[in-house]
């Protein structure tokens, strides 16, 4: 497996070559976390996110709001209660706790494997983008955010952004 050390010495490598090559150097590069982060692609897939999770969200605010009452009914009547009584309200509470306990679990879970396979359609969508806009535009090589530096005449993140965004408009 590389390291971040081989991988430059192996871009460098790669660049230094191709001059010698013959071949006409045309760089880009591309800021992938500003794609990422800015594209309306992802902003969608927030809001998707966000939508499917909602009535989910909403189910273990109520059971926090039965669970938050059923506590403060065992903390300010428990000294009045039978014990019988008081054990059956904090058994009761214990187990709703758990339920709670193991939904937002379950729910962050969920999000976390739903937000992975949404981005990673929206980072199909910017390879794709980022590809055809490297042929039609004669770029040799497109390098991402793995490299140290990068003269701004060369980043073409900007551009791509315009892509992704014109693209998502055209979609909708």
């Amino acid at each position: 497996m590389l390291n971040y050390r081989s991988f430059n010495v192996l871009i460098l490598s790669l660049l230094a070559w191709v001059p010698l090559a013959g071949a006409a150097n045309k760089i880009g590069y591309v800021d992938m976390n500003a794609l990422i982060n800015q594209s309306p692609q992802i902003l969608a897939a927030n809001q998707t996110l966000t939508a499917e999770f909602e009535e989910q969200n909403a189910q273990i605010s109520e059971q926090e709001t039965d669970l938050k009452a059923l506590e403060e009914t065992i903390s300010k009547e428990g000294n009045f209660m039978t014990p019988d009584k008081l054990a059956e309200l904090q058994e009761r509470a214990r187990i709703l706790e758990r339920q709670v306990r193991r939904a937002k679990e379950d729910m962050k879970d969920a999000i976390t494997i739903r937000n992975s396979q949404l981005v990673d359609d929206v980072q199909n969508q910017i390879k794709k983008v980022v590809a055809q806009y490297a042929e039609a535009n004669g770029y040799d090589a497109i390098l991402i955010n793995a490299i140290l530096y990068a003269n701004d005449e060369i980043d073409i993140t900007d551009e791509i952004l315009q892509q992704l965004r014109s693209e998502y408009a055209s979609n909708q």
